[in-house]
């Protein structure tokens, strides 16, 4: 098994990957025109020469990417392959030298073992502007948004304005 960044040639797969989960109204759907122009942001796993998981890793800023439509052949789940990818892209967002990494998920705890923590999903403000705004199920959204820091020394302190008191060293 390997994991390798998408090609074009792989979106057929990629599709009906997320085609199977979003026909279950467990993923997002994605037409094969937006995978296509999106292939930059998507990992593969393959077993052989097949692929048997994606993941779309999505950059908002230099401090954070979303992890999204998470995708394993219904044939090899639970064989770990979802684990080996979800790796793969933290260590891509290392590369790219991406801070953050959240997701938004019906499987929290997926994440979670692999060193994500649950955050309260209206604190992803770039992910409720561009998606949870418009979504017709936005007020009876069950999922659970998880938050991991790939890369701790790139978190930026928000900077105090005048009014604010200095602490005196102990």
């Amino acid at each position: 098994m390997r994991s390798r960044r998408a090609k074009l040639s792989d979106v057929p797969a990629i599709y009906g990957l997320i085609a199977h989960y979003s026909g279950q109204g467990l993923l997002l759907s994605r037409a094969e025109e937006e995978i296509r122009r999106n292939i930059g942001h998507f990992l593969v796993q393959l077993n052989s020469d097949r692929i048997v998981g994606c993941l779309s890793l999505e950059k908002y800023s230099a401090d954070l990417a979303e992890i999204r439509s998470v995708a394993v052949d219904p044939e090899v789940r639970g064989c770990g392959i979802g684990a080996k990818l979800l790796d793969f892209a933290l260590q891509e967002a290392r590369k790219r030298r991406i801070a953050r990494v959240f997701a938004v998920t019906h499987a929290p705890e997926f994440f979670e073992r692999q060193g994500f923590t649950a955050s309260p999903r209206k604190l992803m403000v770039e992910k409720v502007e561009r998606d949870c705004r418009t979504c017709a199920k936005r007020r009876s959204c069950k999922l659970v948004a998880v938050i991991a820091t790939v890369l701790p020394e790139r978190i930026t302190l928000p900077v105090l304005g005048e009014s604010a008191t200095p602490m005196s060293a102990a």
